[in-house]
């Protein structure tokens, strides 16, 4: 994985996150899942046989196998690392809810997709030794910050967001009509079903879907992604991460103002006199991996890239 670190011992270095002796590991399954109960189990089972390994359960995984259980911010302050079993979106929600807890996440996929997990469940036997040796892969992830500027004069902060703000018509026969700025300067206005700020991880998310650019997930770069813009010139635009995204509504009569969604979920509403401002959070997600956890080679399994082969 680009730009990982490799959780040791010993800290040779401030980037290098050094583990207790023993490793206190946070479950989080997503209990709608088929096989949720599976890896709970297996977890508990390999740490039987392996006392240095602790295992603590976030409340509505804990209830699944009636163990007790912690809130995710408390899970998040006495783990040394937290397990998440489900999708993409399992994972995001547990990022949402401990941010800005610096601990790492390592993902188990019962869900589809899973870009984000470090593997599927079917290899959850593999994870278990390197959790207990502590030899994990640190991907560190950009994470974006909202200032969302309210007609009344007042201010929301959504502190994180990992894959992407999306700003989305209302109407289903209506495009808004969306001007940005980065910095002191006006990009354009987009006249579109909407827009996507995305982050280097959400480039493999609805970024993506829209046509948008892959990013590595070290990237100091945020892609402005137009959905389904009317002007066929206007196309997905990368841009640094040292200036803040301004984005307001431009009035048209009669058309609804558009949606804000968070990594999907709902912000409400950005009416004219409202605007977004959107910048790289100060803290970043510490996403883990297996050793030489290869970015390139899970596109290539995800997307099912064949080089010349059809």
């Amino acid at each position: 994985m680009a730009a990982a670190k490799k959780v040791k011992k010993t800290a040779a270095n401030s980037g290098v996150v050094k583990l207790s002796a023993g490793v206190t590991v946070g479950v989080v399954v997503n209990g709608t899942k088929p096989g949720a109960r599976e890896v709970l189990y297996q977890l508990i089972e390999f740490a039987q046989e392996h006392p240095n390994l602790r295992l603590l359960f976030e409340k509505r995984s804990g209830a699944l196998i009636k163990k007790p259980g912690l809130s995710a911010c408390d899970l998040a302050k006495k783990s040394d690392v937290l397990l998440v079993a489900g999708g993409d979106g399992s994972l995001i929600d547990v990022v949402a809810s401990v941010f800005p807890a610096q601990v790492p996440i390592l993902g188990v996929n019962i869900g589809s997709l899973g870009f984000l997990t470090a593997v599927s469940e079917t290899e959850v036997e593999k994870i278990l030794p390197y959790l207990a040796a502590r030899d994990l892969l640190l991907s560190p992830r950009l994470v974006l910050e909202t200032v969302f500027h309210h007609a009344n004069g007042s201010k929301q902060v959504i502190p994180c967001a990992l894959n992407d703000v999306a700003i989305t018509r209302a109407h289903i026969s209506r495009l808004a009509r969306i001007r940005v700025e980065v910095g002191e300067y006006l990009v354009t206005e987009f006249v579109s079903d909407g827009l996507i700020v995305s982050t280097p991880t959400g480039s493999t998310a609805y970024s993506l879907a829209a046509g948008g650019p892959i990013l590595s997930p070290d990237a100091d770069s945020i892609v402005l992604t137009p959905i389904c813009p009317h002007t066929l010139t206007n196309r997905a635009l990368v841009v640094g991460i040292d200036q803040v995204i301004r984005i307001r509504i431009v009035k048209q009569p009669g058309v609804p103002a558009p949606g804000v969604q968070f990594d999907g979920r709902c912000g409400g509403n950005l009416r004219t006199h409202e605007w977004l401002e959107i910048k790289p959070a100060k803290a970043k997600v510490q996403l883990a991996y297996l050793p030489h956890s290869d970015f390139y080679r899970v596109l290539r399994q995800k997307l099912k890239w064949s080089g010349a082969s059809v």
